[in-house]
């Protein structure tokens, strides 16, 4: 996921929680992250996978839907989709 989103960076979840609420380098105003094959993806980790899922539904969905106004000075709401696909 670091390389698909470009991340300058990324050690751990932390590192990549903190890049994914950032975002700077992104110029556009609406998000879609797509994961195909949904049941392969990080099959053999479901650990990490859970982890993932997570960390979408609890940190970075949430962060763009409303917290980016209350943590980011002059920060703006960006629509963020994410879509599994099997």
């Amino acid at each position: 996921m670091a390389d698909k989103f470009k991340l300058p960076d990324s050690n751990g979840w932390d590192s990549f929680i903190d890049w994914m609420t950032d975002l700077s380098w992104i110029n556009e105003q609406c998000i879609c992250f797509v994961i195909e094959d949904y049941s392969l993806f990080l099959k053999e980790d479901s650990q990490s996978k859970e982890m993932v899922t997570e960390i979408f539904e609890e940190d970075i969905l949430p962060f763009w839907e409303n917290e980016v106004t209350e943590v980011v000075v002059d920060g703006k709401p960006r629509q963020f989709d994410v879509y599994l696909i099997d």
